[in-house]
């Protein structure tokens, strides 16, 4: 399958847009040696990777230019043909950014390819998003694109705790938000109300939702 996709991409002149979701944080030798090496696959002419640890600026204060990173590379790969590889880790601190890129990719139509999960037989926290990568709450998804896509305004409501499916889900909403926002750059996304504290100090989507706001504000 592989070598058929390399040849049809060869032939074209065009290369595969790869996006790879895996844990960055608290990742262990084992972990990193499987996403490495997942990583290395990739590195051949036919494809072009977006690896978020390397391809997006890590060192931004807010966390803004970072989405926006991963955001137009994903938004690219949706209109080429792309996919997104993941490594999934089920255990561990749960990641809100896996969370957020998944809503992305849903709410573009890119193709997810379940790579490898770390921790499958000890998950832990909420598991709705692991679910939707597996092909679950398809009609959930729609419906709620739908929603969105047939409104001017997104309101975004965020607990800086993720323990429950609930909050779960806000990172997800806020992923499927900014995919219907790369589509439509008229759709106006809003900061809802916020519980919890967010520290001054620290990357925060709570921080990303306000300077996407600011900037559509502006314009």
């Amino acid at each position: 399958m592989k070598n058929k996709e390399a040849e049809t991409n060869k032939e074209t002149g065009s290369k595969k847009l790869v996006y790879l979701l895996s844990p960055v944080r608290n990742v262990t030798e084992e972990q990193a040696l499987t996403i490495a090496e997942h990583a290395k696959s990739l590195d051949v002419p036919e494809i072009r990777l977006f690896n978020p640890v390397k391809d997006a600026p890590q060192q931004d204060a807010t966390g803004y230019n970072i989405v926006m990173a991963e955001l137009n590379f994903l938004h690219e790969a949706a209109k080429s043909g792309g996919r997104v590889d993941i490594l999934w880790n089920a255990g561990g601190t749960p990641s809100e950014g896996s969370r957020v890129d998944i809503g992305i990719a849903l709410a573009l139509g890119l193709d997810l390819n379940l790579i490898h999960i770390f921790n499958k037989e000890n998950p832990t926290g909420p598991q709705i998003c692991f679910k939707m990568i597996t092909g679950m709450y398809v009609e959930d998804v729609e419906k709620t694109k739908g929603v969105i896509q047939n409104s001017n305004q997104v309101l975004i409501d965020w607990d800086m705790e993720m323990k429950t499916e609930e909050q779960e889900w806000q990172r997800i909403f806020l992923g499927i938000a900014l995919g219907e926002m790369a589509k439509n750059p008229q759709l106006k996304i809003k900061l809802g109300e916020v519980i919890g504290i967010d520290p001054p100090e620290k990357k925060s989507y709570v921080k990303v939702v306000k300077e996407i706001e600011a900037r559509q504000t502006a314009n």
